[in-house]
């Protein structure tokens, strides 16, 4: 009985000692899917829905990262509060003309950075050539990219496993994520709330899913929306509906044996579009979009997330005789130092300092150069 009550006020100890943070905007509203990471680039965390960070660790010092929010350094220990808030990311592509043309181009660039407990191990980054027909809404890509690993053989196997999909994730699409909830919602699948300061709450029979801000403002719409936890949810009760079925047949129910190589598995989805008077966009209107994967590897033990950014940097109507000048001219050169100096002409938020520096050590060789 002592030893109960010993173990229970350890953890009841455990449990205050650990320090919640929540990060807000300049509007005080929470902002999900920040990255947080200490000073050698070793993941700390992220912030859930409600923009909190359940546990610091311990820790005094903690960079947090966003791609539409300036990143920030902050000492724990100066806050009067355990709120912080982070301001925007001065990227914007500013407004496009509508041509009367056959084709639309979009030039996005993209970066995938994968982060565990000891830093980042994994970086990729390369540009994307998309060109959407208007006519047949046909999407064509050409991607150039590079890569780089704290270990080579990491590098094969990403790049064997995943080169393809994180390649794809880059592309132009035809519809928003945003349209695919609203199909989801008109199926019954899920709910989305009535406004409230801009913003709707977005989920299913289970839980809280995400968001949708909507800034009349700026005419931008900024979807948040857990599509791993959606997809989970779906695939449990359509398991249980046939479980109860098999049961009601009679027949022999088996239990699956779960052989991945991840104990738990999530996933943040994050975009901003540009809306016009009726909250519609295009393949032209995306100002940017983010995946954050997160879970907890079986073997290692070791928590990791990966983010996958995209950023496109030039749009255009051309025609189709001028489809391949406009690819040409546009091609940049695939090493480290074409990449940094592209970053930096298109004015794409930087990764933040202590990431940076480690992805930096993945490419100290050909920054050497």
């Amino acid at each position: 009985m002592r030893r109960i009550l010993l173990i229970s006020l350890l953890a009841v100890a455990t449990a205050m000692s650990a320090r919640q943070i929540q990060i807000v905007d300049v509007d005080n509203l929470p902002i999900a899917a920040v990255c947080v990471t200490n000073e050698k680039g070793a993941l700390v965390g992220k912030t859930d829905n409600d923009g909190v960070l359940k546990d610091t660790k311990g820790l005094d010092k903690l960079y947090f990262s966003h791609m539409a929010f300036q990143n920030k350094c902050v000492k724990l220990d100066t806050l009067s509060t355990d709120r912080i808030v982070l301001e925007d990311a001065d990227y914007n592509l500013g407004v496009i003309e509508v041509k009367p043309k056959e084709l639309i181009y979009v030039q996005n660039y993209y970066r995938c950075t994968y982060v565990d407990e000891e830093g980042p191990i994994y970086f990729r980054a390369g540009v994307v050539d998309n060109t959407f027909e208007v006519a047949t809404k046909k999407i064509s890509s050409k991607t150039r990219s590079i890569s780089r690993a704290s270990i080579g053989l990491i590098r094969v196997v990403i790049n064997a496993l995943a080169g393809r999909y994180l390649n794809n994730w880059a592309k132009i699409d035809t519809i928003t994520n945003y349209d695919r909830i609203l199909k989801y919602a008109k199926k019954g699948y899920l709910k989305i709330s009535e406004p409230e300061n801009g913003r709707s709450i977005i989920s299913d029979s289970i839980c809280t899913l995400g968001y949708v801000d909507v800034d009349l403002k700026t005419n931008q719409r900024t979807l948040v929306f857990n599509r791993q936890k959606f997809r989970q949810h779906r695939h449990e009760a359509e398991e249980a509906a046939k479980i109860e079925k098999m049961k009601r047949e009679g027949k022999k129910v088996k239990e699956k044996e779960n052989k991945e190589d991840v104990d738990t598995d999530d996933d943040q989805y994050y975009e901003v579009y540009r809306i016009d008077d009726q909250g519609r966009s295009s393949v032209r209107d995306m100002i940017m979009t983010q995946l954050m994967a997160s879970g907890k590897l079986k073997r290692t033990k070791k928590d990791y997330i990966i983010l996958l950014e995209v950023f496109p940097v030039a749009y255009d109507y051309i025609d189709k005789k001028d489809f391949k000048q406009t690819r040409k001219d546009n091609e940049v050169e695939m090493n480290i130092v074409e990449l940094r100096q592209f970053e930096k002409n298109h004015n794409i938020p930087p990764l933040a300092p202590n990431l940076q520096e480690q992805v930096d050590k993945l490419f100290a060789k050909d920054l050497a150069k």
